[in-house]
């Protein structure tokens, strides 16, 4: 039997981040990422004994026509797709255009959108088989030992399907205890050259460490999709996939994909010591909590290859932290990004603009506040009222959301009309923190320093190209 992986075509022309709850468009400084979800899906239902494919149409510029060509040559018997809420009618029209090509496979969508709507996705598409609630990669398997054996697909845990003229919901699946028994993704099936940093320009992989997050911040969904106890990789398995990917596919650059890399310390540690202990010489870069680093840890992550974190600042602004129930301090945030910089590691620090109470005052108060820290890049994002958010929830109790585009809801684009604050307002304001952040003579020159090579310089000038044309 055959299954088919697919990150469906870009909608629009427009390339998506489509990981979890990260859902955004590529960009100057944004680069889109190997589809590590399907890749796992893929690895596991091979291991079923099935033949399979993975297409990222995003990546390898697979239009429409294209994926119909593939469809009719191939006839899978399954078909898994990743669909993100900015897309999610685009997404879903690939269904019913499998569905006319293929009548007989059946179409499975995994992602955040059909966790947290799985009946808005029925509604788009009534030709949809499957909507996969939570983490996929075992209620695909399921899906493909019912189609090998015929069994009963109407129950299987953790996916929504039609039956009997109504939708049925299954019980959740619980969440994989043991992370170590997932195999490896199958990079072998993607066209890896074509994924890359977004500086560098070199070629990465994306590496799974943990899942799951305890923390309440209102705008994050990642909480739906993976829930919010923290289950974690052993660090031995983090290290045999980092030397399978240097061995196999010649990669040496990793981003660590967790919502924080370092939640349990012992465990960051563990994983420092086993790449150091192995002599595993690669470079990686992961997110973090600006309350979950010291000195210590920072000097093993730069011995153990580390080269850039990432950190979810969000705000400058204390009563706005506190309103999104961050539960870290500004002076946390100061002390994160000097110990980091002192380590010798890069920073990147990662801004949400429009929260609700949000002022212009906030938000000129959070541009002066990135412009004093000393970290490399920042990204600027709207809050955007992701399905499975809190901020979702509370935006439609009070009528704030002013659109039913759902390609609106993209981390570019500000979808809340607030009582203190327009959606207008925060996208003038979003370009604006661009302009004073990086329009600076000390981050001009500190950027031009980070050049090595004449890619590196080739790459550079292209991103500030595609800036300028933005802003």
């Amino acid at each position: 039997m055959r299954a088919y992986f697919l990150n469906p075509p870009a909608a629009h022309g427009v390339k998506q981040v489509r990981e979890g709850r990260c859902m955004q468009r590529a960009g100057a400084w944004t680069t889109v990422w190997t589809p590590i979800s399907l890749a796992t899906c893929a690895a596991v239902v091979r291991n079923e004994g099935f033949d399979v494919k993975l297409s990222d149409c995003v990546v390898e510029d697979i239009d429409f026509e294209r994926v119909e060509r593939i469809v009719a040559a191939y006839r899978p018997d399954l078909v898994v797709m990743n669909v993100v809420t900015p897309a999610i009618e685009s997404d879903l029209s690939t269904v019913r255009l499998i569905k006319r090509i293929h009548p007989a496979a059946q179409v499975a969508v995994i992602g955040i959108h059909p966790t947290a709507l799985p009946d808005h996705c029925f509604k788009i598409c009534p030709d949809l088989d499957f909507a996969v609630r939570g983490e996929p990669e075992y209620t695909v398997r399921d899906i493909a030992r019912a189609l090998k054996s015929g069994g009963d697909r109407q129950r299987i845990i953790g996916a929504s399907c039609r039956g009997n003229g109504s939708l049925i919901h299954n019980p959740p699946r619980p969440a994989i205890a043991d992370l170590d028994e997932l195999p490896f993704p199958a990079w072998d099936l993607i066209d890896r050259p074509r994924y890359v940093m977004p500086f560098s320009h070199n070629s990465f992989l994306l590496v799974g460490t943990g899942r799951g997050c305890p923390f309440p911040c209102t705008f994050c969904a990642d909480k739906t999709y993976y829930g919010t106890r923290l289950r974690l990789r052993s660090p031995q398995s983090v290290a045999d996939e980092l030397e399978r990917n240097m061995r196999e596919f010649g990669t040496e650059d990793f981003l660590f994909w967790s919502e924080s890399f370092t939640m349990n310390r012992k465990f960051a540690l563990e994983v420092c010591k086993e790449i150091l202990g192995r002599g595993v010489r690669c470079r990686w870069v992961c997110n973090s909590r600006v309350d979950h680093v010291n000195a210590e840890m920072l000097r093993l992550f730069k011995k153990a290859g580390c080269t850039m974190i990432g950190y979810g600042v969000e705000s400058g602004v204390q009563s706005v932290l506190d309103s999104i129930k961050k539960g870290v301090t500004l002076d946390q945030t100061r002390e994160a990004v000097r110990l980091t910089r002192q380590a010798g590691i890069g920073v990147v620090a990662h801004c949400v603009l429009g929260f609700p109470g949000e002022t212009v005052e906030t938000i000129t108060q959070t541009i002066e506040f990135l412009k004093k820290l000393d970290v490399d890049f920042a990204q600027f994002y709207c809050a955007v009222p992701f399905p499975g958010s809190d901020l979702y929830e509370h935006a439609q109790r009070e009528g704030w959301i002013n659109t039913q585009d759902w390609t609106m809801f993209e981390q570019n684009f500000s979808v809340l009309d607030t009582p203190t604050l327009k959606a207008a307002d925060v996208m003038r304001l979003r370009g604006l923190a661009y302009r004073r952040f990086y329009i600076r003579p000390r981050m001009v020159w500190r950027t031009m320093k980070r050049l090595r090579t004449v890619a590196e310089f080739r790459n550079f000038a292209r991103m500030v190209r595609d800036f300028l044309t933005w802003v």
